[in-house]
């Protein structure tokens, strides 16, 4: 594995995930925020470090992912959807699943409706990593 390459990989894949991510509170952020005080949840006061950091993780692991299959599966953008769909069921819908379980306060539709509209921001930073990525 091409650690240094890994490293590029997974600093794109986290660029892309934070702008997806902007996007998907542009359109979903009064409706998650709505959400969230009728569940009386307190306000949201972001931790900016621990952000990034969830955000290089989280593109670490996607590239990652796809370095590792890469041999399996060949180098290219269908070995990249691969990794970047099982990522996305490794973080996304296993917690959405973990949430809905937990009756945390949250309306099951809406909790899948946000695992639905993350889905291609994770696909997508997959792929921009796998770009970068080489052996």
């Amino acid at each position: 594995m091409n650690y240094k390459r890994l490293v590029l990989g997974a600093v794109t894949a986290s660029v892309v995930l934070f702008l997806g991510e902007a996007c998907f509170i542009l359109i979903m952020g009064k409706t998650l925020m709505a959400a969230r005080s009728a569940a009386g949840l307190p306000e949201i006061v972001p931790n900016v470090l621990l952000s990034i950091f969830e955000l290089l993780l989280t593109g670490t692991l996607l590239v990652w992912l796809y370095a590792s299959i890469r041999e399996r599966y060949g180098p290219g953008i269908l070995t990249a959807l691969r990794a970047g769909v099982f990522g996305w069921m490794a973080v996304v819908l296993l917690s959405t699943i973990h949430m809905i379980g937990e009756n945390l306060g949250f309306p099951t539709p809406l909790l899948l409706l946000v695992a639905v509209v993350i889905f291609p921001v994770f696909v997508i930073s997959t792929v921009a990593g796998g770009w970068v990525y080489r052996e």
